[in-house]
């Protein structure tokens, strides 16, 4: 019993941390701003597995955190989203590209 009390104390931890799973999970609202002018929202799933946008389903072979950062890279190692986790999680923000065009991703589940 005193070792199911320590595993049920430690939880909240794990969840936190992501207990080594550094994949992004969940459903988020994109919005992308190009030079102020705000284009039409979109749905994008993130699995340990795929990101799902605009109906294609990118398979996702590795994810790597660090320093707040997302990074998923495909099968040759090639980056295919960089995100900034802000809120724990709640809002995401892509790094890198462009200084005029600029996404946000807000979680909806």
């Amino acid at each position: 019993m005193r070792q199911f009390k320590l595993v049920l104390a430690a939880l909240p931890f794990c969840v936190l941390a992501g207990c080594g799973n550094d994949a992004l999970e969940g459903t988020y609202e994109q919005t992308t701003t190009v030079m102020g002018i705000q284009g039409p929202k979109q749905k994008v799933e993130f699995s340990s597995d795929y990101i799902i946008a605009n109906g294609s389903k990118i398979k996702v072979d590795e994810w790597e955190r660090k320093d707040g950062v997302v990074v998923a890279r495909n099968k040759d190692g090639q980056a295919l989203i960089n995100v900034r986790v802000l809120d724990g999680g709640k809002r995401l923000e892509a790094v890198g590209g462009s200084d005029i065009a600029k996404n946000v991703f807000v979680r909806i589940d």
